[in-house]
């Protein structure tokens, strides 16, 4: 097991970012750059699951392909050259020394099939957003981060596996016209219309997650906002299509990915 697990984290140094950068265009190895800064940023706020949580993001011009992460590697460890790509029926799209977990292309490939109008796709597993779809109420209206989602939140039972294409195409199905699911029991998807999109409102969810689980741990009677409060701050707050790659935060949050971890362009 020593020499298999030194095989593997060998694997892992062994993407060749020039090369990589020659055989795609520039606007793909952009969205690469992208991509891999966003892996590290959810790792950077402890939101991932060891090798387990993933971000999908379709490649420009191609929106039958998809970029996502490699199963061996932790989100801080993503960079632009390991990313792999797929097409949309879960197949390993050019040459690479990486490969997608099947729970990763079975999910992304199937919501990007089914919603041509979802680019970008975020699935964790956090302690509070696994908290939140353990609870038979959902995401409550506690906060004014949970308020963009109030009435926006499709769920998924634990029932089929999702990581089969199987259970994963009905999971797209189930997710309708939203753009976030709680897997019951497994974790939270958040999707956008760009990437800056899904990962800000992924970050919003993950504090609503955390302020809900804080607050019921807390005790003490919850003060629940009236319905027609809750459905304006949605409108007003959780509407769709509205951050994109000029958005504040997500030049804010490029700006520390610099700082931090500039070898996310490698």
């Amino acid at each position: 097991m020593v020499a298999r697990a030194k095989q593997k984290h060998a694997v892992t140094r062994t993407a060749k970012p020039r090369a990589a950068r020659a055989r795609t265009s520039a606007a793909e190895w952009q969205a690469r750059c992208e991509l891999a800064a966003a892996h590290r940023l959810v790792g950077h706020f402890m939101f991932a699951d060891l090798t387990y949580n993933h971000i999908s993001l379709r490649v420009p011009g191609e929106p039958g392909h998809f970029l996502v992460k490699a199963d061996n590697l932790l989100m801080e460890q993503v960079t632009a050259s390991n990313l792999v790509k797929y097409d949309l029926d879960g197949r390993q799209v050019g040459t690479s020394a990486f490969k997608a977990s099947p729970a990763a292309y079975n999910l992304h490939a199937a919501v990007l099939q089914a919603r041509p109008d979802i680019h970008a796709a975020v699935h964790t597993h956090t302690p509070a957003n696994l908290a939140v779809s353990a609870q038979q109420q959902g995401l409550l209206p506690l906060t004014q981060q949970a308020m963009r989602f109030y009435g926006r939140i499709a769920r998924y039972p634990n029932e089929v596996d999702d990581t089969t294409r199987e259970g994963a195409d009905r999971l797209a199905a189930m997710l309708g016209k939203q753009w976030v699911m709680l897997l019951e029991n497994h974790g939270a998807l958040v999707c956008g219309t760009t990437l800056p999109e899904a990962y800000i409102y992924h970050h919003f969810f993950e504090l609503a997650c955390r302020a809900q689980v804080g607050a019921l741990a807390g005790g003490g009677k919850l003060i629940l906002p009236d319905a027609e409060v809750c459905a304006a701050r949605a409108a007003k707050f959780g509407r769709i299509g509205i951050y994109d790659s000029d958005s504040r935060d997500w030049v804010a949050s490029l700006a520390l990915v610099e700082k931090l971890y500039p070898d996310y362009k490698n």
